[in-house]
């Protein structure tokens, strides 16, 4: 869609002589099947995308035309197709802001170089404000990669790309076989003895990360003008400009530029999982270690999530075939708000294709959302370390992310051209909108729920479990039945335990021989018999107790309730291993716990709505009554089944064996079942975890942001 035909701000560049720099190069390429053309500046490395039709135009400018004349020469051959003079001005505006612009009149020149500054001034602005990365320019790498160029060449190719899959999966291979020991490991991380190896993994990492792009870059022909440090989060790490690769015409050699940084990570990884998994305690095993979870993890976090500027936003941007995803999303929906809310009449759209909108108005709601969470949790992570400057990072990101844009706004509805027929509309409009937000946030209430893991569990109950371990072969009641005490409930078999009553059953047989032979031929050798005899007889008496618990039986009549019994048929089970639940009662609770910030609602409250929603019933829901609220910390949880290591969500320590011990300190709430269906079915629901649902009285969403962040301010940082 182009814009007005004619505008009123024409006069200002009618009689413009200009032309492309003499530096400018041109490539063809297609995005969504479409033709583009990519202008590239090969002194400062600045990129432009232009349609055919405006590159007719562009292609007909010089210093010896003027822009009025360039442009009826293209209305005259293309009535249809020629760009709109509002088209041309944004044209000349973004060509002259990128610095690809020559102009004839020395005066402009200068004007020119002026906005080159400005636009240099706007990139060390917007360098200074981000807290995400702020980069440094020191080399240019781009000669020395070219004497080793055929060095690159061996390792870039088919055979490069079937080694670097076998090292990796070895290196998975390394993990899982050692999963334990890495997630134990995992738990110190980020502590103080072990932060000079994180530094120093990451380090290390990002030079052959940035290496991995520059190589990869110089392979397809590109070049890698600049080589600097890159202070990510105040951490000095090495980065390399490759972006001459969005010139290359094959999307894929883009996107393997892209992917190169974090196959290099993922190579090193899994190298150094080889050998972590293959050396002691040291200095060699914790380097390792930590250049395996940083090689892994922060290149998913950061270079594997395109949210954020990193590899992979360049990767999808080539996929997707969606240039400048960020700046475009953003352009997309203030197009809709010109449009379809401040009517404008030419507004133009970013996008050339309805499926392309729709690309950049979800990047656009999902960047924003994921910047939001980034930006907190970078706040958080410096503030932990030292709070003065995480809070000043706070108040920069409150800055740059609220109220400059919100200047901007407040130019952009008083001065833009755009809209100078519906600057009214758009101003009541957008006071309109500005009210109810703040309306909505500041005084409408909004009710909120907590979220409790735990557990229903009977009043009076006994666990049954396997006393000896064996096989499960026979089971002689389903989850549900009722069983009298004294009931055989299952049977187990255990051919070992057989073969030593056998043996130990003959050893004794012969142990009496011999005493019979010793009592008539050698009395000195009954003594150590009669020992012998009597040391077999314990074991056989233990060995047939063992047998004996193969078998078993009820302690108690009541209800059997075991949801996986099919499941352990045929099963191993070691001693102890929990088969089922015997009920005695129909008095069913659930036992919920509650973290330190939720139980602030929770006193402060006592009256909630309530609904538990089961794992494996979501369809039913139940409620409870007696609501009680433990007033006191705990740190051992109702069920193991509620912790890690049972399925739950709950971190539990891992040194401790009942798989109950919490690493950080809980509220209990409890409260009795209603009854609204059979005891029956209650009874069959013992044992089984689930959330509790509670909703709170409602309230502003100001009034519980103000109380969320200064609950974490006060735990966090006992202020």
């Amino acid at each position: 869609m182009r814009g007005n035909l004619f505008s009123e701000s024409w006069y200002k560049v009618a009689y413009i002589r200009a032309g492309l720099l003499n530096t400018v190069d041109v490539q063809k390429q297609y995005y969504r099947g479409d033709l583009w053309y990519v202008l590239q500046d090969s002194f400062n490395s600045n990129y432009f995308r232009i349609n055919p039709a405006t590159y007719f135009f562009v292609a007909r400018m010089t210093p010896y035309k003027t822009v009025q004349d360039v442009w009826e020469e293209c209305l005259e051959i293309h009535k249809d197709k020629a760009p709109s003079q509002d088209d041309i001005i944004g044209l000349l505006s973004q060509l002259h802001a990128n610095n690809l612009l020559y102009l004839k009149n020395p005066p402009n020149n200068e004007f020119v170089f002026e906005r080159h500054r400005e636009k240099k001034q706007k990139e060390l602005k917007s360098k200074i404000f981000s807290i995400i990365a702020i980069k440094i320019p020191l080399w240019n790498p781009n000669r020395w990669l070219t004497g080793i160029l055929p060095f690159i060449k061996v390792i870039f190719n088919v055979k490069g790309l079937c080694l670097w899959s076998i090292v990796v999966l070895f290196g998975a291979k390394a993990v899982i076989e050692n999963f334990g020991e890495v997630y134990d490991q995992t738990q110190s991380i980020l502590s103080p003895s072990n932060l000079i190896f994180v530094y120093l993994a990451l380090a290390l990492l990002k030079c052959f990360h940035e290496l991995g792009h520059a190589m990869t870059n110089k392979r397809f022909g590109g070049s890698v003008p600049t080589l600097g440090v890159m202070f990510l989060v105040f951490t000095p790490l090495p980065y390399m400009d490759a972006t001459t690769s969005w010139f290359f015409q094959d999307r894929w050699k883009r996107v393997l530029v892209g992917s190169a940084g974090m196959m290099a990570d993922l190579f090193f990884a899994a190298i150094a999982a080889m050998v972590w998994a293959h050396t002691g305690d040291g200095l060699l095993h914790s380097l390792a270690f930590n250049i395996m979870i940083v090689g892994s993890v922060s290149s998913v976090l950061f270079n594997g999530n395109p949210l954020i500027r990193f590899d992979a936003y360049y990767i999808a941007s080539d996929v997707l075939e969606i240039p400048n995803l960020y700046q475009r999303a953003r352009q997309q929906w203030m197009y809709w708000a010109e449009k379809y809310l401040f009517h404008v009449e030419y507004a133009v759209s970013p996008s050339e294709k309805p499926e392309e909108a729709a690309w950049l108005a979800l990047y656009g709601v999902c960047s924003l959302i994921y910047r939001i969470f980034l930006t907190i949790v970078i706040v958080l992570f410096v503030a932990d370390k030292l709070f003065v400057l995480g809070f000043i990072i706070a108040i920069i990101s409150i800055f740059a992310g609220i109220l400059i844009p919100l200047k901007k706004l407040i130019v952009y509805l008083a001065t833009s051209p755009e809209l100078s027929k519906t600057r009214k509309r758009a101003v009541i409009i957008s006071a309109v909108i500005a009210v109810t937000l703040c309306g909505f946030i500041g005084l409408y209430p909004v009710s909120y729920t907590i979220r409790a893991p735990g557990i229903v569990e009977s009043g009076e109950y006994s666990k049954i479990y396997a006393t000896t371990e064996g096989k499960l072969e026979n089971i002689y009641f389903e989850s549900g039945d009722f069983v009298q005490r004294g009931d055989v409930i299952a049977r187990l078999s255990n051919y070992e335990l057989t073969l030593q009553i056998k043996v130990v059953d003959e050893g004794l047989f012969q142990t009496r021989i011999l005493k019979q032979k010793a009592i008539l031929n050698a009395v000195a050798d009954v003594k150590p018999l009669l020992e012998r005899e009597k040391v077999l007889n314990e074991e056989l008496k233990v060995l047939e107790q063992r047998k004996k618990d193969l078998t078993v039986s009820a302690q108690s009549s009541g209800v059997f309730v075991s949801p996986d019994i099919e499941l352990l048929k045929g099963r191993w089970l070691r001693r102890q291993t929990q088969i089922g639940s015997l009920i005695t009662d129909h008095d069913f609770r659930f036992y919920a716990i509650v973290s330190q910030k939720q139980a602030f609602d929770l006193f402060r409250e006592r009256q909630f709505k309530n609904e538990i929603k089961l794992y494996g019933n979501a369809n039913k829901n139940l409620k409870i009554d007696e609501i009680v609220v433990i007033p006191y910390q705990r740190e051992e949880l109702p069920s193991a089944a509620l912790g890690w290591f049972g399925g739950g969500d709950i971190s539990v320590s891992s040194s401790e064996k009942t798989g109950k011990k919490v690493t950080e300190p809980f509220f209990e709430i409890n409260g009795r079942i209603v009854a609204s269906d059979s005891p029956t079915f209650l009874t069959l629901l013992h044992g089984r975890s689930g959330v509790l649902r509670l909703t709170l009285p409602p309230e502003p969403l100001s009034v519980q942001g103000y109380r969320l962040v200064k609950q974490t301010i006060q735990k966090r940082y006992k202020i």
